[in-house]
């Protein structure tokens, strides 16, 4: 899917946690659970049925008191990609849905990498597909082979769909949902979801230039590409100020509803460049590092 500069270049980045979350393999992320590896984090009272092998015997022979050694476990992270395939992502030959695989991959990619775990699915109406989460090397091709497999088809409600990834998502981690957010139902629930499944969000909304500016002005019959509603507008300046004007309220809103809940939120347009998303835009985001 990519050049072998540009893997060169992520191989380079590593993901950048907000929360410590606790995975079950040995990867490249500090846990809060307490366990045995080779970095010391603190010390309590023995109890019985301790093993004596962590007993600290210099602060015995000092206190005459039993200590045990605790140490920071180093654990994986689980990455989840959430791909929106809802037909307003196939507008304009699919270049929204090319760009989200595109930076799906990369992201996939670098965790892969980096010993973490990776995972993605198919935001459509009965989240039917997805890829469990893969570790190691020989997920990569698993994983580029679900995403160049995935194409844009029906209507789907971004918050159901979200409501139903607790089948997809197993643990806490960073889910990255990667979406043109145009769903009537709206998506303030949806992401509320993935919050009680214990997930540090990321939400990448990707919009065609045309949708925020349209280039119409006359008599047309617009067809919703999605549900085929058709509607006979009359497109004037003053119409498309308004359009304009309500884009912005709509885009405002969701870039507060996602500061407000500490969700990390950035939009891109269509025609942005892979590179600039994921090696200056993310890095300024603190998602990566």
């Amino acid at each position: 899917m990519f050049e072998p500069e540009f893997l060169r270049k992520l191989e380079n980045m590593a993901f950048l946690v907000k929360k410590a979350r606790a995975g079950r393999y040995s990867g490249q992320h500090r846990s809060p659970r307490k366990g045995q590896s080779v970095e010391f984090a603190d010390y309590r009272a023995y109890t019985a049925g301790d093993d004596w092998r962590q007993v600290d015997w210099h602060a015995y022979a000092r206190l005459e008191r039993l200590f045990i050694k605790l140490f920071m476990e180093e654990n994986d992270l689980l990455i989840y990609l959430l791909v929106d395939t809802s037909a307003s992502m196939g507008w304009k030959e699919g270049r929204k849905l090319k760009l989200a695989k595109e930076i799906a991959g990369a992201l996939g990619y670098l965790a892969l990498v980096n010993s973490e775990q990776a995972g993605a699915a198919s935001l459509d109406r009965g989240m039917a597909r997805f890829l469990p989460a893969q570790r190691g090397r020989g997920g990569i091709s698993r994983l580029w082979g679900f995403l160049q497999e995935l194409e844009a088809g029906e209507d789907t409600d971004l918050n159901t769909a979200l409501m139903r990834t607790g089948k997809f998502i197993k643990g806490p981690g960073i889910t990255i949902l990667i979406s043109d957010m145009l769903s009537p139902g709206g998506y303030t629930e949806g992401l509320k979801y993935l919050q009680h499944l214990g997930q540090q969000v990321v939400v990448l909304q990707i919009l065609e230039p045309e949708e925020r500016e349209p280039d119409l002005l006359g008599n047309f019959e617009l067809v919703d590409c999605e549900t085929n509603t058709v509607k006979e507008v009359s497109v004037t300046p003053l119409l498309l100020q308004a359009y304009r004007k309500r884009t912005e309220e709509f885009l405002h809103g969701l870039s507060q509803f996602c500061a407000a809940r500490e969700i990390t939120y950035h939009l891109i347009s269509s025609e942005e460049e892979l590179e600039e998303i994921i090696l200056r835009s993310l890095r300024t985001l603190a998602v990566l590092t």
